[in-house]
């Protein structure tokens, strides 16, 4: 059976979230206000009702973002804080291939964090939970 297209679309995000990859320039300035990790080995737990719960291990380096890269057809993310949470928007495609993402994040960022998403997607509702925990300045196996 072939997976829905919004299925399709959420797995990268979720992959993206988990990893953390380092995000592209073009997003420069929305990072200086986007919660900042502390460098080294996290462990992460992806939860979402449409793939289960992934655990991995992952090297935060000093720059990478917490949301990950974003496709050129996204717009900046809107970043808005309040109180201790963080809430982050994205918006990515047009029309029918439109996806809306927000985050909520909270922690103190150098022992744990969460974050809680929502995506909207042609009609369809998903998200996913990250929970994030600090294990240690030192990356290697």
């Amino acid at each position: 059976m072939k997976s829905p297209s919004w299925i399709r679309v959420l797995i990268p995000v979720i992959a993206l979230a988990g990893a953390a990859l380092a995000r592209d320039s073009a997003f420069a300035d929305a990072s200086s206000e986007l919660p900042k990790r502390e460098r080294g080995l996290w462990r992460i737990t992806t939860v979402s009702p449409e793939v289960g719960m992934h655990t991995h291990n992952v090297c935060i380096a000093e720059g990478d973002s917490i949301i990950g890269n974003q496709a050129a057809d996204c717009s900046q993310p809107s970043v808005k804080r309040a109180g201790d949470q963080v809430i982050v928007t994205i918006e990515c495609g047009v029309g029918d291939r439109r996806n809306v993402e927000s985050l909520l994040f909270t922690g103190d960022f150098k022992s744990w964090y969460r974050a809680q998403s929502k995506i909207s997607s042609g009609g369809k509702r998903s998200g996913f939970s990250i929970d994030a925990k600090f294990l240690g300045g030192d990356c290697s196996p």
